[in-house]
């Protein structure tokens, strides 16, 4: 029997075959069909990385050796590299990877730091500091071991547009300050434990000085652990400090001046599944747009992790 793909075009071929291959396990597969279909699924094979391991790090690195160089700069656009280690592996990997656009990172910032060469084709103010062989517009620094002891601005590309960060305990006021040098930034999202790190009116005052720039469109606060009913409602409150009823004397009153920009929601149970997912920024981009919408009234939310 005459295969059914021999009476279609071959764009429309192509077109199933991208489709398909959006479901990793059927990329592989279709990968094996033939040298011809191996051809037309491998760029969506490689457009997402993720290295969850030392074991995958150094297997992904021995496949680009077998590629040619360009391969993995024009291929590669979203990576993550969760392994530990080796330093120099993943300064490698970073290195022939870059193009990357989106970008995660949960490997121990000072030890990259310190080990890693510097880039100076970054055009920024603080480009001698620059260590990251790439400069992604997007970028997350996930793991207990990239915020650990504060922000280092090192690893953070100049050119980001969409950031996401931990708080700790480690974190000053000082080291967010740095974000101010960020000039494309638009969207943050920021992870913290509200039990560790302090209540509603401490990430207020953190805070503050990134939204007086005046540049971001959504600060995102993702709230991690239990029991924190209380303290996203005092997000909310930040959010609606305007009644409806306000007269004009309370409007001038920057105190009362509600911040829409601001969305709080429980950090999810597995931020790198988030980011693989690519919906980070959906919900609370939606959610600045529909209170500018309305005003900037918000309605209250009836339960916990309803968002308006």
């Amino acid at each position: 029997m005459c295969s059914p793909f021999a009476f279609l075009p071959s764009e429309l071929i192509l077109s199933v075959f991208a489709l398909a291959a959006t479901h990793r396990p059927t990329a592989c597969a279709l990968s094996l069909v033939s040298t011809w279909v191996h051809t037309h699924v491998e760029p969506v094979l490689y457009h997402t990385v993720s290295l969850p391991s030392t074991k995958s790090l150094t297997a992904f690195l021995a496949t680009l050796s077998a590629k040619p160089d360009k391969f993995a700069k024009e291929r590669v656009k979203h990576l993550s590299i969760m392994a530990l280690g080796p330093i120099d592996s993943i300064e490698e990997v970073l290195s022939r990877c870059a193009g990357v656009t989106s970008l995660a990172c949960g490997f121990s910032v000072p030890s990259y730091v310190h080990c890693a060469r510097g880039v100076s084709a970054v055009d920024s103010d603080y480009a001698s500091h620059y260590k990251l062989a790439v400069s992604p517009t997007e970028q997350h620094l996930l793991g207990r071991l990239t915020c650990r002891d504060g922000l280092d601005m090192s690893i953070i590309s100049p050119t980001v547009t969409h950031l996401r960060i931990q708080i700790t305990s480690e974190t000053t006021p000082e080291s967010l300050t740095h974000l101010l040098d960020l000039q494309n930034l638009t969207n943050l999202a920021i992870i913290y434990r509200n039990d560790l790190v302090g209540g509603a009116q401490h990430i207020r005052a953190l805070l503050d000085p990134v939204l007086g720039m005046g540049r971001l469109k959504v600060l995102l606060l993702q709230v991690a652990g239990t029991g924190n009913e209380k303290h996203l409602q005092q997000i909310d409150d930040w959010n609606t400090t305007v009644v409806t009823n306000a007269d004009t004397s309370s409007l001038l009153n920057p105190a009362r001046v509600p911040d829409w920009r601001i969305v709080a929601e429980r950090a999810p149970r597995i931020p790198l599944r988030q980011w693989q997912d690519g919906n980070v920024w959906d919900n609370a981009e939606g959610t600045v747009l529909e209170r500018e919408k309305r005003g900037g009234f918000v309605v209250p939310r009836a339960t916990l992790g309803t968002r308006t």
